[in-house]
C-alpha cells in the first residue's frame, strides 16, 4: 500500500473553497444591497408623489388667490372699449385691478423729444454749412482741429479727419448722450431719446469750439420738446410720455397709448368687468388632472407589488383628499358640491366595471351653472371673506379645504412626505454604513481564509517532499515500494 498525494503544494482547489466560503457571507451582504436598492425605490417613488400632491394643492391656489384682491381674480376679467374704434386718437388697456368705470378722454397735446440741429445750407452767411455728403471729413467742411464736446455730459472727440458718418455713428453709439443723430435738409439733427420738455445740455470741451461752429450750441437751433397734455373727465393732466402707465393716468390699473390729438372730438372709454366662465374652466381642469394623478399613482404605488406597499398614512391622506372632493359645503348655498357645477367621479349610468375614482368636468353643465350664478360657483369653489359692514362671516369653499387638507401631509417642517423621507434617509444611512461594515469585514475573513489555506498548503507541501524522501531511502537499501 502507498501514500500520495499529487501536485505542487496540495493540489487541492483551495482558491474554489475560497470563493465558496466568502460566497456564504456574500449572500448577506447581497441580502442588505436589496434592501437598500428596494429603499431607494420607496424614497424615489415617495418624493414622486410628494410632487404630485404638491401640484394638486398648486391648482388650488390659482382658483383661492381671487380672496386675495381683484389682481388675483380669475373668475372675472377686465375688459375695455373706447368710441375710437379705429383707435386713432388712443388705445387703452386696463390690468385685473382697473375698477369698472367710463371715462371720457380729451388729447390737448402729444409729447415731443427736444431738437438741437447744425448749421446748414440756408443758414446765414458765415455759418452756412452741408452735411449732405455724409463721407466728406470735417476738413473738408473747414474744421481740421482737433478736439472734444459733450452731449448730456457723455464725450465726443474729433479732428479734421472725421468723417460725418463717424461722427453720426459715435453719438449714435452711446448710451449715455441720451440722443440718436439722424441727417436731414444737408443738417444733422440731434432728437433726445426721452420725450417731454428736456433740454439736450451741449458744450464744448476745454480749449474747443467745435460744438460752437458745428451750431448745436446756438438756440436758434434749438426746438424744445413738449409733454402730453390731456383730459380726462374734466382733469386736465401732462406727462412727458405718449405712452401713459396708471401712475400718469391717475386711473387704477388704466394705461393709455396717445397718437393724436382730438380736438374737438372726446373718446370715451369704458372699463368692465365680465365673469370669465373659460378662465375658472381652465384651472379647475388642471386641479382635475392633478387631483386624478394623485389618486391613481397612491392608489398603484400603496398596492401590493407597489413600491409603497403599506404606508397606511399615505393611503388615509388619499382617502381623506377623495372625501373632501365629494363633501358637501354651504348647505344654505345655491350650489353645495362639485357634482351641482358638473365635476363627478363620471356620467349617470356608467359601466360598473368603470374607474370611479377619476374626476370628469361636465362643461356643458359646469357653463351651464356659471352662466346662471357665476358668485355661487365662486363660493362653492372658494367661499366668501368676512364683510365685517355686513356682519357676514367667511365660508369656506371646496378648494380652499382641499388646499388646507393638503397642509399637514406637505408641511416642509413636520408633514408627512417630511417625516416619511427623513425616516427613508436615517434607514438609507444606517444600512449603507451596515454593508460598509460587512464588507470590510468580508475582506479581513477573505484575507485569514487565505492565510490559512497557504499555510495547510505548505504543510501538505512539506509532507509530500518526507514522503519522497522517504521512499528515496528505502529503495537505496533495497526495500520494495508500490504504489498500487
Amino acid at each position: 500500500m502507498s501514500l500520495s498525494i499529487s501536485g505542487v503544494g496540495s493540489g487541492l482547489p483551495i482558491n474554489e473553497w475560497i470563493e465558496v466560503l466568502v460566497g456564504v457571507e456574500q449572500e448577506k451582504i447581497d441580502t442588505l444591497t436589496a434592501q437598500q436598492d428596494a429603499l431607494n425605490e420607496k424614497s424615489s417613488t415617495l418624493n414622486t408623489l410628494k410632487s404630485t400632491y404638491s401640484s394638486v394643492q398648486s391648482a388650488t391656489l390659482t382658483l383661492t388667490d381671487s380672496l386675495h384682491g381683484a389682481s388675483s381674480d380669475i373668475f372675472a376679467k377686465i375688459s375695455v372699449s373706447t368710441s375710437d374704434e379705429d383707435n386713432k386718437y388712443l388705445t387703452a388697456t386696463a390690468t385685473q385691478i382697473a375698477t369698472p368705470a367710463v371715462l371720457k378722454i380729451s388729447v390737448q397735446q402729444l409729447a415731443s423729444p427736444t431738437v438741437r440741429k447744425t448749421y446748414g445750407p440756408d443758414s446765414p452767411d458765415g455759418q452756412k454749412l452741408d452735411f449732405s455728403d455724409s463721407s466728406v471729413t470735417l476738413a473738408d467742411l473747414g474744421y481740421d482741429k482737433e478736439g472734444t464736446f459733450t452731449i448730456n455730459g457723455a464725450t465726443f472727440a474729433v479732428d479734421g479727419n472725421t468723417t460725418i458718418d463717424g461722427l453720426v455713428y459715435q453719438i449714435n453709439n452711446s448710451s449715455d448722450a441720451g440722443v440718436s443723430a439722424h441727417l436731414e435738409d444737408g443738417q444733422i439733427f440731434l432728437e433726445g431719446t426721452n420725450l417731454g420738455a428736456k433740454d439736450i445740455v451741449i458744450e464744448d470741451g476745454e480749449g474747443s469750439d467745435f460744438a460752437s461752429w458745428i451750431g448745436w450750441t446756438d438756440d436758434n437751433n434749438l426746438t424744445v420738446g413738449q409733454n402730453a397734455i390731456f383730459t380726462i373727465n374734466g382733469r386736465q393732466k401732462e406727462a412727458s410720455t405718449n405712452n401713459l402707465t396708471s401712475a400718469e393716468t391717475g386711473v387704477t390699473g388704466l394705461s393709455l397709448e396717445l397718437k393724436e390729438v382730438t380736438g374737438d372730438d372726446v373718446v370715451k372709454v369704458n372699463i368692465t368687468r365680465e365673469s370669465d366662465a373659460d378662465a375658472v374652466l381652465e384651472a379647475l381642469k388642471t386641479f382635475v388632472d392633478a387631483f386624478n394623478k394623485a389618486i391613481n399613482d397612491t392608489d398603484t404605488e400603496t398596492a401590493s407589488e407597489g413600491d409603497l406597499y403599506g404606508e397606511n398614512t399615505l393611503v388615509s391622506i388619499r382617502n381623506r383628499l377623495r372625501n373632501m372632493i365629494t363633501t358637501t359645503v354651504n348647505p344654505n348655498g345655491v350650489y353645495k358640491s362639485l357634482a351641482d357645477i358638473g365635476i363627478t367621479s363620471g356620467a349617470p349610468g356608467m359601466d360598473v366595471d368603470a374607474d370611479t375614482t377619476s374626476l370628469v368636468i361636465d362643461e356643458e353643465k359646469f357653463y351651464e351653472a356659471f352662466r346662471s350664478n357665476p358668485a355661487a360657483v365662486k363660493e362653492l369653489l372658494i367661499g366668501t371673506n368676512a364683510n365685517s359692514a355686513t356682519g357676514e362671516e367667511a365660508t369656506q369653499g371646496i378648494m380652499q379645504m382641499v388646499q388646507e387638507g393638503l397642509d399637514a401631509a406637505l408641511n416642509t417642517k413636520s408633514g408627512y412626505f417630511t417625516a416619511r423621507s427623513s425616516s427613508l434617509s436615517s434607514q438609507l444611512t444606517n444600512l449603507a454604513d451596515k454593508i460598509a461594515d460587512r464588507e470590510e469585514d468580508l475582506e479581513i475573513y477573505r484575507e485569514r481564509l487565505t492565510n490559512q489555506f497557504n499555510y495547510m498548503d505548505q504543510q501538505i507541501a512539506t509532507i509530500n517532499s518526507q514522503y519522497s524522501q522517504m521512499l528515496s531511502q528505502l529503495q537505496s537499501i533495497g526495500v520494495g515500494t508500490s504504489s498500487s
